[in-house]
């Protein structure tokens, strides 16, 4: 007599597979997210070392007789929910630093190539490019997990004995297209660094207003005209010229800040103490200040505003001076670079960065320390 399952039997069994291919399916899915997760994090860890190695390197040669320009310029987070408006995570940073360095430089594309020991380098977040040249799609506007941060980098080379003293960089002649190619695509400068030193002061704050892309001035009566509109590093994939100065895709914010003994902080901060006001210690200009030199007892005007004025943009350009961090100001031609509010012994550097899957949900913060007191 041959021996059969029962239905019921055949049911249990039905269900028993389906219950064991339920948990497989389940144990496969958080392997496969796992494992994706781990690839993210690593794609990011893979990112933060070669920022931080070319940081280091970078900041190793600091030229302390050479200038320096920072730019800390903090905007609202659209997405941020948490208790305090005003809170320091609530502002993303788009800081940017120039200064020069010693180190074994070469050029990517110059043909030629062009070697040499000496080069201005810069690092901020890049604009994209757009449909409209004169309106470059600037970082503040691209979504985080989008911004590039650029590197740039300008080899000193031996200028001509056909330079002009005057305009030794040779951009009074620019067209807006020039300006942004020599941001962007050039890779050497015929000048020296005294020879950038000597540049006519007028001159300077057109160059480092379009460098910074911000309006650089000494005082009101002493400002670079300088439409920046043209200004900032723009970075087109699809453009192999400027692909040189593409150093990370998928930075959130570039901050940069400086140690100040004076204060023991790090300086500046949108709002040092953390309360739920901007008016009583913020680092930043808030709306409705108005940025003029000190009245007799030495100080700034009280804040006025509530929020942050995207107009006014503090900073500092050593050693010329002056700075305008909060309440204090810079005297111009300020050569003790360790006492420089933004500046200081060591610089911070804070950025966020974002797998190119989307998978780590607001990407993972990070800070690098680069000592400078050496």
């Amino acid at each position: 007599m041959r021996r059969a399952f029962t239905l019921m039997e055949l049911v249990v069994a039905l269900g028993i597979m389906a219950l064991v291919m339920s948990f497989a399916g389940v144990i496969f899915q958080v392997s496969t997210d796992s494992h994706r997760l781990a690839l993210a994090n690593a794609e990011i860890m893979q990112k933060l070392r070669a920022l931080t190695e070319q940081l280091d390197s970078d900041f190793r040669g600091l030229r302390k007789d050479g200038e320096v320009l920072v730019f800390w310029r903090a905007q609202r987070k659209a997405n941020y929910n948490g208790t305090n408006r005003n809170a320091e995570e609530a502002f993303d940073r788009f800081d940017r630093i120039m200064f020069f360095a010693d180190g074994d430089f070469q050029t990517y594309r110059a043909n030629p190539a062009v070697r040499g020991n000496l080069a201005r380098i810069s690092y901020a977040l890049a604009s994209g490019p757009s449909a409209n040249p004169a309106e470059p799609n600037r970082p503040q506007s691209q979504k985080p997990e989008r911004r590039i941060l650029a590197r740039t980098e300008h080899i000193l080379v031996a200028p001509s004995a056909a330079t002009d003293p005057c305009d030794p960089l040779g951009t009074g002649k620019f067209t807006d297209s020039q300006w942004r190619d020599w941001l962007s695509s050039a890779e050497s400068d015929s000048i020296s660094l005294r020879g950038w030193e000597l540049i006519p002061l007028a001159k300077k704050m057109d160059i480092l207003s379009v460098i910074g892309d911000v309006e650089v001035g000494l005082g009101e009566q002493n400002t670079s005209k300088k439409n920046v509109t043209i200004g900032g590093v723009t970075l087109d994939p699809n453009k192999p010229d400027s692909l040189h100065a593409f150093m990370c895709r998928g930075v959130g914010q570039f901050k940069v800040q400086g140690w100040s003994d004076a204060e023991h902080r790090w300086i500046p901060q949108v709002n040092p103490n953390g309360d739920a006001s901007l008016k009583d210690d913020s680092d930043f200009v808030l709306e409705g200040d108005k940025v003029r030199p000190p009245d007799v007892s030495g100080q700034w005007n009280p804040h006025e505003g509530s929020d942050l004025d995207p107009r006014s943009i503090p900073g500092v350009w050593y050693p010329r001076g002056p700075a305008i961090i909060g309440s204090t100001a810079l005297n111009p031609l300020h050569r003790d670079f360790n006492t420089v509010p933004g500046l200081g012994r060591a610089l911070k550097f804070t950025f966020t960065l974002y797998d190119s899957r989307g998978l780590i949900k607001g990407g993972r913060m990070f800070t690098h320390i680069v000592y400078l007191d050496n």
